[in-house]
């Protein structure tokens, strides 16, 4: 069956255009309505909920001279993006200015350990986040479009890669709540502090409720 322009703009409950201004009001006006942009060749939909106010994503339908649906992809929005890059440029900030050009590695190692874990942590917890709520909104809009797919087996959150993934992580979150407490908050670093606190709940929210979903 085709899936015709009209059958997709039926998605749209509020019409906006795809700016970032609008997806920050989206984010702060806690609007769990589904928007969209409806273009001559596409129409982008993006859709937010209380678990996931920041890491949504906006679907492309792409369409053909007939109106019909020949393509479905997917982004991060603009809000999400921005908090990727406040990260990346936060933990960029704190090598460059910590290490200097007669930095010794050895002698640092356990510093490098941190940050390079910190990354590794959060682009996976990120990814699967994202991949996740990717995923359910794709099944609801197949379910209201009526698209047949074939039906995947949704990944066990208690496989054996994931639990050796959560046997070095939950440790590793619990030094660095020990590293803050008897080290980084006594020397008076306190953004750091938060940083870290923030990361840790971060994690630990999103990998909680990736269990508890399923």
């Amino acid at each position: 069956m085709e899936i015709t322009k009209k059958d997709i703009e039926k998605l749209i409950e509020l019409r906006k255009e795809n700016t970032f201004l609008n997806h920050l009001w989206n984010v702060f006006s806690r609007d769990f309505k589904a928007k969209g942009e409806i273009g001559r060749n596409e129409i982008k939909v993006w859709k937010q909920n209380m678990w996931n106010m920041t890491f949504y994503p906006i679907f492309t339908f792409e369409l053909n001279a007939n109106n019909h649906l020949t393509n479905i992809t997917d982004k991060l929005n603009p809000i999400g993006k921005t908090i990727v890059g406040i990260f990346s440029i936060g933990i960029l900030y704190f090598v460059f200015t910590n290490f200097s050009t007669d930095f010794n590695f050895l002698e640092n190692w356990l510093s490098i350990l941190i940050v390079s874990v910190f990354l590794l942590i959060f682009i996976t917890v990120f990814r699967k986040l994202y991949q996740s709520e990717k995923q359910n909104q794709l099944d609801e809009i197949f379910e209201f479009l009526d698209i047949e797919v074939e039906e995947k087996k949704p990944e066990k959150e208690w496989s054996l890669k994931n639990i050796l993934i959560r046997l070095f992580t939950y440790p590793f979150c619990l030094f660095l709540i020990g590293l803050n407490i008897f080290l980084i908050i006594p020397n008076g670093q306190y953004i750091l502090a938060l940083g870290t606190f923030g990361f840790v709940g971060f994690y630990l929210f999103a990998d909680l409720k990736m269990i508890f979903k399923k």
